[in-house]
């Protein structure tokens, strides 16, 4: 199954692999990938061939990865084979967010289609931990980012006010067993925790009012709404666990 994206340096590579015996699959990653790219956005393409084409390829001292400059742009071309998605989807790390952004542009077996899911999963124990750690964390930076606002410190609130929202958006990402993305691929990817129950939108706003202006009555009403979310989903000792000092923090009262 093949997926066109109207750029001719991707078109070529993805007639190239099609027509490749030993190309199982072609992805497309990086910026260009998760949906976000600029005009000067590298193309990050991924050919993942055979078991057997790879292991060809990496004992003939083939390169394993090739960078040019072309006249549509910077074309980064890496290989793989099933062997090593599959070690990649054992094996999580900081790279798996990169995969989990990619877009699957050719697969000719569904095995490749199956790798890719697996390695953009975040595991289920790691989810639950990840997850409740990270609200923990987000909780900590909005009790001290209003604390800072009710003393008058503009500074520790509004750096509090941001820390918060990195925190935030892991929390969410992880409650779904997704990767938390890049920073500058977030925006694209909001809309994938839809199922969360957040109003179309609601999330970019709330997280861009934040960020400039570190609000404590918006950063009030955002913690009513991911408390709901996450006593829902079984997170409520997370909150339990601050002794009411939340609570207090939530009835603290601002100007507008």
């Amino acid at each position: 199954m093949a997926t066109a994206v109207g750029t001719s340096l991707v078109d070529a590579a993805l007639k190239s692999a099609t027509a490749d015996a030993d190309c199982v699959g072609l992805i497309l990653s990086g910026s260009r990938g998760a949906g976000c790219e600029g005009p000067k956005s590298d193309y990050d393409l991924l050919l993942v061939l055979t078991d057997a084409a790879y292991d060809a390829r990496r004992d003939g001292s083939e390169p394993l990865r090739v960078k040019r400059d072309t006249p549509q742009g910077r074309l980064d071309l890496s290989y793989s084979c099933p062997r090593e998605l599959a070690r990649v989807a054992r094996e999580p790390g900081w790279w798996s967010a990169g995969y989990a952004g990619s877009r699957l542009l050719l697969y000719k077996t569904g095995a490749i289609e199956l790798l890719l899911s697996a390695i953009a999963t975040m595991p289920e124990e790691k989810a639950v931990a990840d997850a409740g750690g990270w609200f923990d964390a987000y909780l900590n930076a909005f009790y001290r980012s209003l604390k800072a606002w009710r003393r008058g410190d503009e500074l520790g609130g509004r750096l509090q006010a941001a820390e918060s929202m990195m925190h935030l958006t892991k929390t969410l990402f992880s409650l779904e067993r997704h990767w938390p993305p890049y920073h500058d691929r977030l925006l694209p990817a909001l809309p994938t925790l839809a199922s969360q129950g957040w109003p179309a939108g609601y999330l970019e706003q709330a997280l861009l009012g934040i960020l400039r202006s570190g609000s404590p009555l918006v950063q009030q009403e955002l913690e009513a709404r991911v408390e709901a979310l996450m006593r829902e989903r079984g997170y409520g000792h997370v909150i339990e666990g601050w002794g009411g000092d939340i609570e207090r923090a939530k009835t603290i009262q601002f100007e507008m």
